[in-house]
Formats: C-alpha cells, structure tokens, sequence
C-alpha cells in the first residue's frame, strides 16, 4: 500500500497565521527566514505523538522474503508494501494498541493482534506468510508478544497506557508521574519543580508564568502517556530536567460510553491531629464522571470523543471557628487587688464553635476532540476546558477559620491539528493552539466589601498563639494567553535513516495584577476623618503602581515571544539505533529595565533617573545524542547525552515591573529581571536492559547532572542607600545517581514492577528567594559557597507496583513507596549557634495505596465496582519538622514561650496537620460502560 498525493504547501498563508497572531514587528524577517528554511529541507519529524511498526515479512519454509507483500493496520487507513527485501514500516501510527493484517497473491492471510505501538519509538513485527498450498485453514492468527527490551531506546523513559492507569490507584496525572523512577514529588532527578515541560497531543500546554502544567487532563482522556526523566531528544525543548507527554483519545469507529461515580471519607485514628474526622457517615468527597465516544452520523470519517468530570472534595483540614472575622485580640485590662496591680485580658470571641473546612476542592472539566480521516490526511479539533475552586490552609487562622481567601482557576485549550501523508515514507503537520490560563483569589468578590476588616485585627499578642479575629485582606488576578503554531514535516529516507526538523512560534500575553486592603489612614494620613475627635480608620487600597511596607496595587502587562527550531535524525540499524539532533531555542522578554539598577527609583540627583533599556533576546543551541546497542535478542545497552535549556519562570522576569523599591533600610523588595539569561543543564546518561527470566526484565540507568545559571538572587544598594533584591542567573547544583527497575510482565493472573533510586542532589540553593530570605535575620545568613543537599534531596526512593486477578473480572492493584528522610535546617540555638543549612535529616516515609475492582456483565453492560484506599495504613508521614528537634511532634522553642494570652494550647499550635501525610481516605465506586 502506497500513499501518494499531490502537495503545494502554502509558506506564505502559514506566515499570515504568524502575523495574526501579533508577533512583535521585529521578529517577522527571522520566522521566515526559518520557515523558508525548514520547508525547503528535505524532512522533519513530528515530535512525539506517534510511533512507527517495521519488520520483515518472510515464506514460513523457506525464510525467503515476499516482494511487494500488503501490510495494513486494520481499522485505519495505514499500510505498506514490503520492498525487494521483504522489509515493510508503517510511520505515523497513533500510540496504543492495534491487529496487523498481511497478505500476499498465493499465500495465507496472516493477522497479528495485540501489537503495542508507543511513542517515538520503533515495534519490530516480522510475519511468516504461509502457502495457500499448506491446507491450515483460511487465515493464520497470532499474537504479537509485548517485548521486555525496547532496543531503540536511548533514554529512560516510562510509557504508561491507558490500560496501565485503569489498574493503578491514581485518580491524576499527577499521580502517575509521581510514581515513575527518579521522580521525586515533582522533581525530576533532582531537578527543581519548574524544570519540566507538559505536552498533550504534541503541543505545550504549560503554563509559562510558573512552568506549571496549565490543565488537568483526565485520566480517561489518555491513550498513553510517556514520562522522561532522563535526557531527551532535539524535538523537546523549554525543559531541563523532565517532559511528560501525553496522547490523547481519538473516537472509535463503534459507540462507546460509559458512566461511573464514587463517594467517599476521611477515616483515620488520629483524632488529636485531624479534627472533625471522626463522622463514618460523613460524604467528604464526590465524583461524577461519564465518556462517550464514537462515529458521527452522516459524516463518514468523522468521530467524536468527550469526557466530563465533576469533582467535590471538603478535605481534611478543618479549622473550629472560635472567633469570627469581626472579632480581635483580647482586650487588655488593668485589675487592682488592693495590693499590686496586674493585667488580664477579656476574651472578646463570638464564634460558635463549629468546624468549617479550610482545604475544600471542586473542580469541573470537560475534554473533547473531533477527528476527520480521509485517505492520506487527518484533521482534528480537541477543546480542554476545566474550571476549579479551593482554598490553603492557613494554621494561623485555625480559630478564625472564615478569614482565610478563596482561589479559582480555569484554563480553556484549543487546539487544531492537520497532517497531511504526502507518501509512505513522508508526512507533515501542521498545529495551532491557544492556551488561556486564568487565576484570581479574594476573601469576598467585592473590593469594597463592607465586611473586610483590618489585616492587622486580630493578631496575636502572644507567640504560639492563634489569631483571634481578622482576615487576609490581599487579591490577586492574572492570566496567561499563549498562541501557538507548530510546523513539521516527517519523512523515512532511507531503511536507516528517519531524519527531522521542525520548528514552533509561542506568542504570550500576560497580565497579572495584585493588591491587599490596608489602613489607608495611617498610610495616607489625608483620608482619615474624625468623629467628635476620634480618629475613624479607613480601609482601602492603594493607587496602582505605588506600595508600603504594608500593603501594595501593582500590576503589568507583558507580551514575550520565543521560537524554536530543531533538526534529528534517527539511525536504526542491525548492530546499534542512534538519536542525533541540534535545538534551537530563541526568546524575547519584549521588556524594558532599568538603565542603572542603582537608580531604580529614578532619583534625578543620581545617574540613570528616567532612562530605561530593553532586555536583550536570549538564544541557545543545545546538541542532543542517544545511542543503544543490543547486545542480543534480550538485552541492550544505552548511551545518551544532551545540553538542555529553559528561560526562567515570566513570574520572576516580570515580578514587581514598575521597579518598586520600599525607602526603607531594611530588605523588603524585590523586582524581577528581563534580561536573564537561559538556565542551562547538561545530562549524561548510560544504562542496561535485560532479560532475566520469561517476562521478567531488569533495566540500570546511571546519571550525572550539572546544572548552570540557575535562578538566584542579589542584593543591590542604591545610591540613597536602600537596599533590595533582584533575580539574576547565579545558582549551580549538580546531581547523581543510579535507577534499578525490575519488571515482571503480567500473566498467570500476577504482575509486578519495583523500581529503587539513589540519588544525591546537591547545590548552592533549593530556592530562588534564599538570598533574600537568609538577608532577613541580623546579621545575615551566609549564602553557601559550596553545595549542600537541596530540599528535595532524597537519597533513597522505592515505589512497587503490584498487581493481581483476572483481567476483565476482577483485579487488586497496591502501590507501596518508601522514601528515607529529607534534609531539613536545623535550629542554630541547639547546633552550638552554627547555622548547617540541610544537615539535618526528616524521618523517612512510608505508603500504601490500594484499588480492588470487580466486574459484571448486565444486559449486554459492562459494570464495574471498585473500592480505592489511600494511605490504607494511616500513616502519620512526617513531611514538615520543626528545626529544633527534627519532627513535627515537638518544638524545644517552647520552653521560651510566654504565657499565651488567648483560648489554645500550646499543644494546639504544635500539632499542624500540614507538617503530616494526608490521612487515609476511602472511596466506593460504580462505573457503567457499554
């Protein structure tokens, strides 16, 4: 099977689609440069959303390979026909599952089913074809066996289907991603949390304000998702340290839906910690959700998916309202017994004591693709849409649990994509996609809200004391909108060579603004008014674009451009399969600064006052190489090394734009930095995969990380002698470490993968704000001039995934991890006055995690039962620790503490259940499905 079509691809309409989408003016002459230089190459790839099936196809007698014979993916439009050699590929193949059909003049149709195809990466199917002369019946049918050893892969990477992520007790992305080797609460190998990029169906769905993923894709929208926290080829960029990339569901050519819903509790035995857990009957948590998929009608080709979520969680921490928001600190009163007089203080509380949540979450989502095939093209449209609301716990407020800020987010994903199989061996693709990720946060939607009070009422008198009265007075508002277009081409040239490029635009607008309620008669002593002679305090904000010590209206926007482009090539041969690429990356912060960051202030009696400057744009080229080498049917080796780059977070280039610094002399403000430069890491990577037993493989990876001009921060002194703190390219680390995975296949109603990781990571600083931090204390902190253990540094990690029953009928899955200790800072009062940062280490931590299902079949319905269990042990993990005695259990700082002067314990203020595990919480579910 050959596929031919004519092709006149439009360069100029494409460079329309740029231009509408409002690059700054100066970068039109550079993207056509690269688009005229991309389209004129001979090939490109598209990168990893697809994978590709080649083999041998041979006469089961005489081994001799059949010319011309017809290979095709049933179901699909793809195929091929096998050359002189015999030797077929079939290229841009969706990930998942798929039946093989073979068949030749002569000979017996052959159909292999079950063959496993996974993205970037090669399935080596040969087919022996049978005489029609040898009287076995009219078709041969076999099933493809799943390979142990992935011999083309040049880096570890974990590729979980949607089949693997139905029989885990994960509700999330998040979860899964949490649960592969060297992933470690979201750092991968060592890396900081923002240093991995997010990809669905091959397109960034980042947020670039923070490099947080932008929208949570649900698990039954996923056909498979590949994690890679190794080094990672040319085609992926804008990360140092990870990419997940996941591939979503297409509709299928039958009708398919289903519908499930659960409910669920808190369930533990630590009552002391965890308040108002101990109602059984409780509905704590609730979830909807449904899928439907299939053809539409009237429309041959076109099929539709769609999945929808509702999610409602009260969560686990709540607060007793003891005070309401009006209330405020005990008011002092002078008592004279006749012989001295002392001071007692009247509790002004008015709460009525009952428990309020204070981490509650709810969360609506919606996912959706549309998908048109026709012989040599396919087009389609997916729309993510998901809206949330939560709050943070904030133990401080636990006795004024009303005063504590709600947060929402809702993040809308439109993507459209076009791919065009000009032949056999060439394709290309064309993407575009905005993305549009809004956050905004307040106590009450209203600014002007009668009901705020002063931030300030309400404040303890007393340390280890909760507020009595009060309410967090800050909101904030921001968005980011980013318009893509993505360009590639894929083209096999030769048996051996698969060679790419492509090339991608990122258009941003950002907008953020933020500002907290203040006394504005203290700090714009002009609005106070006077009632028979009393001082009347009024609330309010201040004008944009100025701030105090205590409070602040700024706001910007912003609108950087980045472009990126890449060429690789991938070598598949008998003896070894080589990655080979360049990237590169180009970004523009579009920003001015100011001319002397001395004058920030623009002073006109000191150089600079009212000059600014322009950032200037960042480039780099990264090179990429990957290498494996089987070394038999049942073991390989690899080999892979790459320099990787990533612009630091638009939150700390833009932060505090208008360049606000406090005239204080203290340390109190920090402006961003449009000129950084790139943060820079390069990886190596070597490692082994063999077979040991039937379907038992074992697989090592050793790694080495050094990473360069890390985000940091330094202190500046203006010429009036007010001192600040900026973000520049200064922090360093370095990580290494060694991955054994041990997998065993399931069959025989058992399957099991145990994966342990030592790591050390270590480096200069785990936070950006430490210098600002440690330059709060007198006399400052030193910053470490050598490397220390980061925050996240965990030198051992174990997660085993086991699963058992019958497939179809029924199934228990667990997933038990082991962490040892995280380093924490121990108290320089009980460390001889010497401050050791991260000398200490946290206790290690345990879990269990368990789903049980079983399944009926109904009146031609699929029902299915589950029960899911996290934490089943009730495990009380130590995750915070007071930096005194290394636990969360004990503060020694407490035999200082004065007289409390309020209506808790000391004991109350020491137990914050945000220093511990979630606790355990089990969920009973029905899903229908036909």
């Amino acid at each position: 099977m050959n596929f031919r079509v004519n092709h006149n691809y439009d360069c100029a309409k494409m460079l329309g689609e740029v231009k509408n989408l409002k690059t700054p003016r100066n970068t039109y002459a550079f993207v056509l440069s690269m688009l005229l230089f991309m389209f004129f190459m001979s090939a490109a790839s598209f990168a990893g959303t697809t994978g590709k099936i080649s083999g041998k196809v041979v006469d089961s007698e005489t081994g001799e390979p059949i010319v011309g014979a017809n290979i095709v993916l049933e179901g699909t439009y793809l195929g091929a026909a096998a050359d002189m050699n015999g030797y077929y590929y079939i290229n841009n193949i969706p990930p998942g599952k798929y039946t093989i059909v073979a068949s030749s003049i002569g000979y017996q149709k052959t159909i292999v089913q079950d063959v496993i195809v996974k993205i970037d990466l090669t399935t080596k199917i040969d087919i022996k074809l049978s005489s029609t002369s040898i009287n076995i019946g009219r078709e041969v049918v076999v099933r493809a066996e799943r390979p142990l050893v992935q011999k083309d892969l040049t880096s570890n990477t974990a590729t979980v289907s949607s089949e693997d992520i139905k029989m885990m007790p994960v509700e999330s992305i998040g979860q899964v991603v949490n649960l592969q080797a060297g992933v470690v609460g979201g750092h991968f190998r060592g890396g900081r949390s923002n240093e991995v990029a997010y990809l669905v169906d091959g397109v960034s769905v980042t947020d670039a304000f923070n490099n947080s993923m932008g929208v949570e894709i649900e698990n039954t929208s996923v056909r498979q998702m590949e994690v890679i926290s190794g080094t990672f080829n040319a085609e992926y960029g804008q990360a140092m340290s990870g990419v997940v990339n996941i591939v979503t569901q297409d509709g299928s050519q039958n009708y398919e839906g289903s519908a499930s819903a659960y409910v669920g509790n808190y369930v533990t035995s630590h009552k002391d910690l965890f308040h108002n857990l101990d109602k059984m009957d409780r509905v704590a948590s609730q979830n909807l959700q449904f899928s439907f998929s299939g053809p539409v009608p009237y429309l041959k080709g076109l099929t539709f998916f769609t999945t929808g979520r509702y999610f409602n969680d009260e969560g686990y921490l709540y607060g007793q309202r003891v005070y309401n928001v009006t209330d405020d600190a005990p008011l002092p009163v002078q008592v004279f017994d006749g012989t001295k007089t002392t001071t007692e203080y009247v509790m002004r509380n008015t709460g009525d004591g009952s428990y309020v949540p204070m981490n509650p979450n709810k969360k609506y989502s919606f996912n959706g693709k549309l998908t048109y095939t026709l012989p040599g093209f396919k087009f389609s449209y997916s729309l993510f849409w998901d809206d949330n609301y939560n709050k943070y716990y904030n133990h401080s407020f636990f006795q004024t649990p009303d005063g504590i800020k709600k947060h929402y987010r809702n993040n809308t994903i439109n993507t459209f994509q076009a791919t065009h199989v000009i032949s056999q061996s060439t394709f290309q693709t064309l993407q575009l996609s905005t993305n549009y990720h809004n956050y905004y946060g307040y106590l009450y939607a209203d600014p002007f809200d009668s009901r705020y009070v002063n931030p300030t009422q309400g404040l303890p008198i007393t340390n280890y004391t909760f507020r009595s009265g009060g309410n967090e007075g800050d909101r904030y508002e921001r968005y980011t909108r980013t318009n893509i277009l993505k360009w590639t081409l894929a083209s096999q040239v030769s048996k051996e060579h698969k060679i790419g490029a492509g090339i991608e635009a990122r258009m941003h607008k950002m907008f953020n603004h933020s500002m907290s309620i203040i006394n504005l008669t203290e700090d714009v002593p002009d609005t106070a008014s006077h009632i028979d002679g009393k001082t009347i305090f009024t609330l309010g904000y201040m004008n944009y674009g100025t701030s105090s010590d205590r409070g602040y209206n700024t706001g910007y926007t912003k609108k950087p451009f980045e472009v990126s482009a890449y060429i690789q090539d991938k070598m598949e041969y008998d003896i070894m399969i080589i990655n080979a690429g360049v990237r590169f990356e180009y970004f523009d912060a579009n920003a001015s600064m100011p001319a002397d960051w001395k004058n920030p202030r623009n002073n006109p009696l000191y150089p600079g006052a009212g000059l600014m400057t322009k950032s200037k744009p960042k480039f780099q080229i990264s090179p990429r190489l990957g290498a494996s080498f089987p070394i038999s049917d049942k073991g390989a080796i690899h080999f892979s090394y790459g320099h990787f780059f990533q612009m630091p977070n638009f939150e700390n280039l833009y932060y505090n734009s208008d360049y606000i610094v406090s005239p204080t002399t203290g340390l109190s403000s920090i402006t961003g930095n449009p000129d950084l430069k790139g943060q820079k890491t390069v990886m190596y990577e070597i490692g082994l995969q063999q077979v040991l037993f039937p379907n038992v493989a074992f697989d090592l990876t050793v790694y080495y990380r050094d990473i360069r001009d890390l985000l940091g921060m330094e202190i500046i002194k203006t010429y009036e002698g007010f001192r600040y703190a900026k973000y520049i390219n200064q922090d360093y680390g370095n990580v290494r470490g060694f991955i054994v995975t041990l997998e065993k296949m399931f069959s025989d109603y058992f399957g099991a993968k145990i994966d342990y990781t030592y790591q050390i990571a270590e480096g200069n600083s785990s936070d950006p704000t430490s210098v600002f931090n440690n330059n709060q204390t007198d006399p400052p902190i030193a910053t470490p001039k050598r490397v220390v253990p980061l925050d996240w540094d965990q030198r051992s990690t174990l997660n085993l995934t086991l699963n058992v029953g019958n497939m179809g009928d029924w199934s228990v899955g667990l997933i038990c991890s082991y962490g040892t200790g995280m380093p924490y800072t121990e108290d320089p009062l009980y460390v001889n006055g010497l401050i050791f940062n991260n000398m200490g280490i946290k206790p290690s931590t345990y879990n269990v995690d368990l789903r049980a299902e079983k399944n009926f079949n109904v009146a031609g319905l699929n029902i299915n039962t589950f029960l899911l269990v996290y934490n089943l042990l009730d495990i009380k993990n130590q995750y915070g620790v007071y930096g005194s005695t290394g636990t969360a259990t004990s503060d020694l700082n407490t035999k200082r503490a004065v007289p409390i002067v309020g209506l808790n314990t000391i004991e109350d203020m020491i137990n914050n259940p945000t220093m511990y595990s979630t606790p355990r919480q089990i969920r009973l579910g029905l899903s229908v499905g036909f």
